[in-house]
């Protein structure tokens, strides 16, 4: 007999936008992951110290025009199987 109940996967959303965070955690939720957020580079890497999410979607610009790809770096180092999805607005060369 299967056991039914899976493990709950974790996604860290990091972005300095609050509205977008709330809304997009309160979507990712509907499908049953747990949605650990931060709304800056630094929270997202205070986090990394201790959490391991399954996922991270990442904003671009944060503090920085690089904030997202320096998040991303610094969590491919410490967890290089962790799948990362960089979201951002921008939409013409910076």
């Amino acid at each position: 007999m299967h056991n039914m109940e899976k493990e709950t996967k974790t996604i860290l959303l990091v972005d300095d936008d609050e509205d977008y965070l709330f809304q997009t955690k309160l979507n990712i939720e509907q499908f049953g992951f747990r949605v650990i957020t931060a709304d800056s580079q630094h929270e997202g890497e205070k986090l990394l110290e201790t959490l391991k999410p399954d996922l991270a979607i990442l904003d671009l610009m944060m503090e920085n025009e690089d904030s997202g790809f320096i998040l991303a770096f610094k969590l491919k180092r410490k967890y290089p199987d962790v799948p990362v999805i960089i979201a951002t607005a921008v939409t013409a060369e910076t």
